[in-house]
């Protein structure tokens, strides 16, 4: 009961913390992370990780719609090219950082080759496509287990950083992010208008429809309903369409009840990062991980330069490939681009699909090189 409490009030608390004069790193989403981390690595609080999964799913199966609700989606398509490009070096970022990582550490926990296709997988779709990829390259139940838990200490790092520091750090190195109709003066301005319970409530209502209709249509297709992309395709589906009623584009302050959903996510995102599971038993798959993770996003930097991909479109991307569809708002909303939020759900959604063939491919292409 108090675990759900805190995972459901603790975001209220979080963004009044953000409006104090603590530093601008300690954003309420993550005050939200770290609270999280923080209750489940200190044991301060009996906790039941089906709990903190049940509120996760269901706190990201609400946001993405209601954040798609004030998406311009015209505007949206505007970028889809560079988008798309700044993807494909992530991609290429992934092979090279991963496959590097082969040669550089000699992992004993596991085979090299298969821990990289592993996990190229993951930094081109995610989760679900790392686990495939364990299952059809023969990996055991506790490596797939070892690699997911070193994956987020690792990748726990990274969205700490995309959500606080990233986009300042990269100022000077990528260029501004800029819109034609900014820069003409024509961009209709969107503030922050603060939650209206009137219209929240609508919102919800809308949500809880489409949420539904998704799981009933992937229960149809598949007779049951664990199958993500599938979900996040029809969510955002859905959230798109709802977007051109003209009655939801008079709603106010419904990007800000998606912002609370995305916080309730991440309170209970932090609190199923147990960091004792990968240090007893895979510190060579962790410093595996490691290595490949930087080298990854350090590729992708430097490619994003060369063909001058503006900072907000490198950490959306960046965001779609690591971690997939479900984190796209919150780093979209950390760097205060909305706009980003389309593009990169729908890039998260085709790493999904390429990520599989992406991780196996490379795996044995390794393993060839190697013999």
């Amino acid at each position: 009961m108090l675990q759900s409490i805190l995972i459901l009030f603790w975001p209220a608390i979080a963004i009044r913390l953000g409006k104090t004069r603590l530093p601008d790193v300690f954003s309420p989403i993550v005050l939200c992370y770290l609270f999280g981390i923080l209750l489940r690595n200190t044991h301060l609080l009996s906790l039941d990780d089906k709990i903190s999964e049940y509120w996760m799913n269901g706190a990201i199966l609400m946001a993405i719609p209601i954040l798609l609700y004030t998406t311009d989606i015209q505007r949206c398509i505007r970028y889809a090219g560079r988008s798309i490009l700044a993807f494909s070096l992530c991609v290429i970022g992934g092979l090279i950082g991963t496959g590097l990582t082969t040669f550089l550490y000699p992992l004993q926990e596991a085979p090299p080759w298969m821990l990289s296709g592993m996990l190229v997988g993951m930094y081109t779709g995610g989760t679900p496509n790392m686990q495939a990829i364990g299952i059809a390259l023969g990996a055991t139940r506790e490596t797939i287990i070892l690699v997911n838990a070193a994956d987020i200490v690792c990748g726990g790092i990274w969205l700490v950083i995309l959500t606080s520091v990233a986009h300042r750090l990269l100022k000077g190195i990528l260029p501004d992010f800029s819109d034609v109709e900014e820069a003409s003066g024509n961009a209709e301005v969107q503030p922050d208008s603060g939650i209206r319970l009137q219209d929240s409530l609508k919102a919800i209502s809308l949500t809880l429809v489409i949420v539904a209709a998704s799981l009933g249509l992937c229960y149809l297709v598949f007779k049951d309903i664990n199958h993500t992309a599938f979900l996040m395709l029809m969510l955002t589906t859905f959230g798109i369409a709802a977007a051109f009623l003209p009655a939801v584009k008079r709603w106010t302050g419904v990007y800000e009840t998606g912002e609370y959903f995305l916080l309730m996510f991440c309170v209970a995102l932090g609190l199923q990062a147990d960091f004792s599971q990968v240090l007893d038993k895979g510190v060579g798959i962790l410093v595996f991980t490691a290595i490949a993770l930087p080298l990854s996003i350090a590729f992708h930097l430097l490619l994003s330069r060369f063909f001058r991909i503006d900072r907000d479109t490198f950490l959306i991307s960046s965001t779609a490939g690591i971690f997939g569809p479900a984190f796209i708002g919150q780093v979209a909303s950390a760097i205060h681009n909305r706009q980003m939020i389309f593009p990169g759900i729908a890039l998260g959604l085709l790493g999904y699909a390429i990520g599989n063939y992406l991780g196996i491919g490379l795996a044995y292409a390794l393993k060839w090189a190697s013999m």
